[in-house]
């Protein structure tokens, strides 16, 4: 594997732009769920599959996509993810009838995986190994990004011409990110390997630098959703739901920067310590929730910064940056599908205390793994 000795900035700025337009493929149908209700009026029950089925995608292929992609080669596998996410868009821009539309979802759910898995490997691939961190951190924001942005312009295009003018942009989005990243991939990038689906699960679950960056990344997702789900209502206080993921950016960024001293395993020790700690604090300081909620969610931001920026820590190839990558994708669409269900009980068992004790006994968790990890790769850079 080639490691350059400069960033080429211009690539990684637009492969995370690009990045944007991947987690829109989650965002478009979520911020628009209610409109596509009065489109599909008799969906019932299958209306939030729409929103899902791209996650289980992700559940169900993300320890062979990393294999697949590679297969491919990252720049044939970006662009075709591209293309096919753009005509899958456009399609439903059309308003197809529900079952063409869930189908279309299934297809888009193979284009994000492809793109979540190519897309941060090239990104470490172009950047020097003082700046990878970093840019590993500016990746673990796209997803926050992608919904702050969408929820800015949603309803300028959904004024112009409803629905179908989101999903048709984001098709166009797609076709020009495409053609804007071509010439700057040159052709053969990356490796080429060979394929074997029992070699490729048996490796990502045997080995444990394929799989770290993942256990790492679970318990993030297991709580992040569901605590801007459910947490500023619990707390009486709405607007928390904007300013409480803005402030997670930055605690993500700021894991990559630390990334360059500090490894990413410790942070993330250190990082699920804090969330335990605010959290109770939070139990027993009731008149300080608030300030401490916005400081939890700092906190929280640093564990997807260490765990994307544990991929090349931990792993050197090219290759295995993108199957740790697959795991991530797995690790991370099973917490999210799982968590949100599961503080809904705590929240019903217990109302805000519920929440917290649950987010208490999570971290903990986080920080037995992560710990394990911290001892058993203390001196691994495989930058």
């Amino acid at each position: 594997m080639h490691t350059p000795r400069q960033t080429d900035r211009a690539l990684v700025a637009l492969l995370w732009i690009t990045g944007l337009f991947a987690a829109a493929q989650f965002g478009k149908i979520s911020l628009t769920l209610a409109l596509l209700g009065e489109r599909y009026a008799t969906a019932g029950s299958l209306l939030p599959f729409t929103v899902s089925v791209v996650g289980i995608m992700g559940i169900l292929f993300g320890p062979i996509a990393g294999g697949i992609v590679t297969r491919i080669g990252l720049r044939r596998a970006l662009l075709g993810a591209l293309m096919l996410g753009a005509a899958t868009s456009a399609l439903e821009a059309l308003g197809p009838p529900l079952w063409l539309f869930l189908s279309l979802r299934v297809v888009e759910g193979a284009s994000h995986l492809a793109l979540v898995v190519a897309l941060p490997t090239l990104m470490a691939e172009s950047s020097s190994d003082r700046d990878r961190p970093v840019v590993m951190g500016l990746w673990g924001t796209y997803f926050g990004v992608s919904f702050a942005i969408l929820a800015l312009v949603l309803p300028s295009l959904v004024g112009l011409g409803g629905i179908s003018a989101v999903y048709a942009s984001h098709a166009v989005g797609m076709i020009a990110m495409a053609a804007l990243i071509a010439p700057r991939l040159p052709r053969g990038m990356g490796e080429r390997t060979t394929f074997r689906l029992g070699e490729e699960l048996r490796a990502i679950y045997s080995e444990p630098r394929l799989i770290a960056p993942a256990l790492i990344f679970v318990w993030h997702a297991f709580v992040y959703v569901a605590l801007l789900t459910f947490l500023p209502g619990a707390l009486g206080h709405v607007w928390l739901g904007v300013v409480l993921p803005l402030v997670s950016l930055a605690g993500t960024m700021g894991a990559g920067v630390l990334a360059r001293t500090i490894t990413p395993a410790r942070i993330a020790v250190v990082a699920f310590t804090l969330n335990g700690v605010i959290a109770a604090a939070m139990l027993v300081l009731p008149a300080l929730q608030v300030p401490l909620a916005i400081l939890l969610f700092m906190t929280l931001g640093l564990v997807p910064g260490a765990g994307f920026a544990a991929i090349p820590w931990l792993n050197r190839l090219l290759g295995e940056r993108a199957r740790s990558n697959g795991a991530v994708a797995q690790l991370g669409n099973v917490g999210t599908f799982s968590g949100t269900p599961v503080f809904a009980l705590a929240l019903v068992w217990g109302g805000s205390a519920g929440l917290l004790v649950l987010l208490v006994g999570v971290s903990f968790v986080g920080f037995i793994i992560a710990s394990v990890i911290s001892r058993r790769f203390r001196s691994a850079v495989a930058a």
